[in-house]
């Protein structure tokens, strides 16, 4: 007998993933969890006909020779399966999009890639083998991407995940039912829930990076926690988030993580604890926890183990050009047309920034033909300037509020660098997600 399935609590990319696996592998029969994930039981409940699903239970007493295992490569979270599975020594093939280094899932063959979601590999196999798809098979899988990539915004997102998803809507996947199954804030009590975090929610500052934390005790446990944490990110827009529900007469504390930044990567955060995930999105449940004592070991865990953020030092340009102050403003005009530039910090005699020059106020000057005036009758005076600590948010904030291009970095009085659109921009096409 061969065999395919998932990890324990079921998502949409699982889903998305056997759908593909049932028609690359035809022989090969599919086996449902006895958990499906909160947000993927209205797909589920929609479509199960369309997987035809063994349970682990009618796995006992079989001879299994082959198994195929999607989106996972944690041996904890496909323990439900293997439980079931006597006097056999099958072969196993995984196909996952986790950090495939990390499996610990004896003797098995891994496939995969850091796509944004296990489906975009099955799908790339699907499509190089001119394999058709019905439209409602379509649709699963690309909930599957959808989900696991926030709609195609997300950092893990690849070239794959778009080229996979454009095949989807070409096999006629409906992404009007796609985004109906995204929309999982619809229960009373997770609309209390959301209402609540707001009222705990507490922002820090963490190795420069701005970190939400919640800790909120819950009388029992509540279906849909990570869609609230996910509806939160969206209004929030934090590097990351950490939100902790604790159930005190169960003593079960469930923490369930949010980022957005490869520097702040949650497969690897939590993983010491036995959660499970990727580098964006990844949860832990721990039992026999004292929850208010987990919480502080935790912070103190984060600040130990963050990396620290990208700071404007990391991406200015240190050799500015500059102008004195008592130069013209020809030789200024001359000076930025010769190094291609648009503005440029002003100093004094001291070579302390008094000022910036840009193009504007040199026309200024030329439409008043004082050309031959100084730069300083000319130039900006009240010029925003900061130190080499500002992080790259703070930058950003700076740049749109402010509404400049060029944000001279002084310290100890010197200036030492500059951060321009140009570099922030740079910034963002490679390291953004930092």
């Amino acid at each position: 007998m061969k065999v395919a399935f998932g990890h324990s609590n079921m998502d949409m990319d699982c889903l998305g993933s056997l759908i593909l696996v049932k028609k690359l592998f035809p022989d090969y029969r599919l086996v449902k969890s006895n958990l499906i994930h909160p947000a993927a039981r209205k797909l589920y409940t929609l479509y199960q006909d369309y997987f035809d699903f063994l349970t682990p239970q009618d796995l006992q007493g079989e001879t299994i020779e082959n198994i195929i295992i999607v989106d996972t490569c944690t041996a904890a979270r496909v323990k439900e399966y293997f439980s079931h599975i006597k006097h056999s020594d099958p072969k196993i093939q995984i196909f996952d999009h986790h950090n495939l280094e990390q499996c610990d899932i004896l003797g098995a063959a891994v496939e995969g890639g850091p796509y944004g979601a296990t489906v975009s590999y099955l799908g790339k196999l699907i499509m190089e083998r001119g394999i058709f798809l019905r439209a409602e098979e379509a649709t699963i899988a690309l909930a599957g991407i959808y989900a696991d990539t926030g709609r195609l915004i997300y950092e893990n997102v690849r070239r794959e995940d778009f080229e996979v998803s454009a095949y989807l809507v070409d096999m006629g996947a409906s992404l009007r039912l796609v985004k109906s199954f995204l929309e999982t804030i619809i229960e009373d009590d997770q609309i209390l829930v959301l209402n609540q975090l707001f009222l705990v929610i507490s922002p820090s500052v963490i190795q420069g990076h701005r970190i939400l934390l919640s800790y909120l005790e819950l009388d029992d446990q509540v279906s849909g926690l990570a869609a609230v944490v996910e509806k939160v990110m969206d209004i929030e827009n934090p590097d990351a988030y950490f939100a902790f529900f604790f159930i005190p007469k169960k003593k079960t504390l469930l923490l369930i993580a949010r980022s957005q930044k490869t520097r702040i990567d949650l497969h690897e955060l939590l993983y010491v604890y036995g959660g499970g995930g990727h580098q964006f999105a990844a949860s832990v449940k721990l039992t026999n926890q004292d929850g208010p004592g987990f919480y502080q070991h935790f912070l103190a865990y984060l600040e130990r183990s963050l990396k620290p953020a990208i700071r404007a030092r990391d991406i200015m340009t240190r050799n500015v050009h500059t102008i004195r102050d008592d130069a013209t403003l020809l030789e200024a005009a001359l000076f930025l047309e010769e190094n291609d530039l648009t503005g440029v910090p002003v100093l004094d005699a001291q070579g302390t920034v008094s000022g910036f020059l840009s193009l504007r106020d040199i026309m200024k000057g030329r439409k008043a033909s004082q050309m031959h005036s100084p730069v300083k009758a000319y130039m900006t005076r009240n010029v925003i300037i900061s130190d080499g600590q500002l992080t790259m948010r703070e930058v950003e904030r700076i740049f749109y509020k402010h509404h400049i291009a060029h944000l001279p970095i002084v310290e100890a009085g010197k200036l030492v660098g500059i951060v321009t659109h140009w570099d922030y921009l740079q910034y963002s096409r490679r390291f953004f997600s930092q």
